[in-house]
């Protein structure tokens, strides 16, 4: 077989190195590493040997490592394009188990084809693979490099020109070692084999808003919703017959069907995507694909889904936080999202968007000349700086009439908010405030307070307009309730039961008795001192019925009819005892027992101390908020 120039020229220089220059780990670089990829033939410009991480991860020592390319263009060297990391140890060292796990994780931002690692006297080369462990595919002394049939195939197998041909997106499968293990295993019936050499690397690493899980079964890949845009994920397994399949799941399946029954066990029966076969299978719903799963591979998916949905809510959560939006209904038309502020009618509507028109930014410097030229919407800024954008919603066809009704929406503007980004801000919620991005919260007052008295007060005596009856046709819609820590009156806690009430009737799937817990304790608890006349024992003792004959409406015991508000006290605190030994609670359940707390709140006489209430009111806000977020987000996507 004839040897290619390039082939020759590596063998005399790698069969006339001479150990004796390396003294220290510069000599490596310099005398060994250097010099073999250049008789390798990868170009100097193809190099880089301090490429920046674009992680949160903390800084790791990144001396020592060279990464080559498929190319010259600096930004275009990225994960795509790079093909060998390699990193140079002390000549005297062995400390490859180290060196590893530097690859290891670097090689996870960087992703290429190959890391190698030397001393100078010995060189390991391993083929990396995503989510699978490494694989060792070169392992020899620079002394048996000297053999020419060696050096020949190490040529042939790790110059650029190979290299830089090879698909990525085809090279990064299975390895042959492990199909050829699959083979020789199925042949000697040891399948457990099988299956531990075909799992995944467990992992968790994230770059800016992109997320990726990985546990021994399965792996996620998630792109986080970023402010008010939307979400998506990709799912694999690494089993041999699902390995290939990807299953997308869009922002509005991961909201519906998987955030829900998080930390939980998946034989528990909360997460609504499961359905249990036998002790052993589960038939799993992602989106489109339906795939049967051992049960080790549902624990997995289950264990990732939960990292993932949990940073998912966490990112919709400081969103609705920052922007303070959580008491306005949130609102989509014409391609636009907002939530709706107030109501006003159509002349007013008018008249405020006159106004904008009129002081446009651009044509003078009072402070009131701080919008920009919108065509029905009402944009305020001063200059670059956006601060909130106004867009009028008809309640109804009947709106475009002069005494019709507009809808006052804030728009929750996506480019705006990635506009604040591309300036020296870490975050856009650093933007927050007066003098930034007005919240809604802001937004609202600020129209009711200064910018409505004033467009009322411009144009009152040019169109003779009656400001009474202009402002007595705002309509503001807001939840505004007392926070649950601040309540001090027990009758306020009944809002916020009545919502927990209505989530938890909407609940399909069984409730994890984590939230429920101290919740029945502490409301238990909260009113059991209340007077035994209180009204409606019969509706009381219907629903404990109800609880006791397993949710039936026709298995009603006798009995219930001659018990006593003491008896009352007495089951409910037999169902604190009870949901202490279970693992989950039927949604049902929950919803006969908050009944009970509703109506005993509303209609007894309660003797309550501070500590009982204080105890309630924490009981609460767990439940309150996944409530509150489930009803926004989760439901309305189901």
């Amino acid at each position: 077989m004839s040897i290619s120039n390039e082939t020759r020229k590596f063998i005399q220089w790698i069969q006339s190195f001479d150990y004796r220059v390396l003294k220290n780990k510069d000599d490596v670089e310099i005398n060994f590493v250097v010099p073999m990829f250049l008789h390798l033939c990868y170009p100097e410009r193809y190099c880089s040997c301090n490429y920046p991480l674009n992680s949160q991860n903390i800084e790791k020592n990144i001396e020592s490592i060279y990464i080559y390319f498929s190319t010259d263009e600096a930004l275009k060297q990225n994960s795509e394009t790079s093909l060998i990391l390699a990193i140079y140890l002390e000549p005297n060292s062995n400390n490859f188990i180290e060196a590893i796990e530097r690859a290891r994780f670097y090689s996870t931002y960087v992703k290429p084809l190959f890391f190698l690692m030397t001393n100078g006297y010995h060189v390991k080369i391993f083929k990396y693979f995503i989510y699978h462990k490494e694989e060792l595919i070169f392992d020899k002394s620079v002394d048996s490099l000297k053999n020419t049939n060696i050096a020949t195939e190490f040529y042939q197998n790790f110059n650029f020109n190979v290299l830089k041909n090879i698909d990525k997106n085809t090279a990064n499968i299975l390895k042959y070692t492990q199909y050829s293990l699959i083979e020789k295993s199925l042949r000697r019936y040891n399948l457990q084999e099988i299956v531990a050499n075909t799992d995944f690397r467990p992992a968790i690493f994230r770059e800016g808003d992109r997320l990726t899980v990985v546990k021994p079964k399965v792996v996620i890949e998630c792109n986080l919703p970023k402010a008010c845009g939307e979400g998506n994920c990709q799912i694999q397994f690494s089993s041999v017959i699902l390995r290939g399949l990807k299953a997308s799941l869009n922002h509005h399946y991961i909201l519906g069907k998987l955030m829900t029954g998080l930390d939980t066990r998946p034989e528990w029966g909360c997460r609504s995507f499961l359905k249990q076969l036998d002790d052993n299978a589960f038939e799993v719903h992602l989106g489109q694909i339906t795939v049967i799963l051992s049960d080790l591979e549902t624990a997995d998916l289950c264990l990732c889904i939960d990292i993932v949905c949990q940073e998912y809510q966490k990112s919709i959560i400081a969103f609705e936080n920052a922007l303070e939006t959580w008491n306005f209904e949130f609102t989509e038309f014409l391609g636009v999202r907002g939530v709706v502020l107030f109501s006003v009618d159509a002349k007013l509507w008018r008249l405020m968007h006159n106004f904008a028109n009129e002081f446009n930014y651009a044509q003078g410097k009072s402070e009131w000349h701080l919008f920009q030229q919108e065509d029905i919407s009402i944009r305020v800024s001063r200059g670059i700086r956006d601060h909130a954008f106004i867009l009028p919603k008809p309640v109804n066809y009947l709106s475009i009439l002069p005494n019709g009704t507009i809808n006052i929406v804030y728009e929750i503007n996506d480019v705006h908010l990635q506009s604040l980004e591309k300036g020296e801000l870490h975050t856009w919620q650093q933007d927050i405030g007066p003098r930034g991005t007005w919240t809604a919260r802001y937004t609202q007052q600020w129209l009711l307070n200064q910018f409505i008295p004033k467009v009322i007060d411009y144009y009152s005596q040019k169109y003779h307009l009656s400001e009474e009856e202009l402002l007595s046709n705002i309509t503001i819609n807001n939840n505004n309730r007392t926070p649950i820590i601040e309540i001090n009156d027990i009758k306020e806690l009944i809002f916020y039961l009545q919502y927990i009430q209505s989530w938890l009737h909407n609940y399909e799937e069984n409730i994890t008795a984590t939230l429920l817990r101290i919740y029945y304790r502490a409301l238990t608890n909260l009113v059991r001192n209340t007077d035994s006349s209180i009204e409606g024992m019969d509706y009381i003792i219907r629903n404990l019925s109800l609880i006791e004959a397993d949710n039936t409406k026709d298995s009603i015991k006798s009995n219930f009819q001659k018990w006593t508000f003491k008896d009352v006290i007495y089951y409910l605190d037999a169902q604190v005892g009870r949901i202490n030994n279970y693992q989950y609670e039927y949604s049902f359940k929950a919803v006969l027992i908050t009944r009970i707390f509703i109506w005993i709140i509303e209609h007894g006489k309660i003797r309550f101390s501070q500590a009982q209430l204080n105890a309630a009111k924490q009981a609460l806000l767990p439940l309150w908020e996944q409530s509150r977020f489930e009803m926004r987000h989760v439901y309305p996507n189901r």
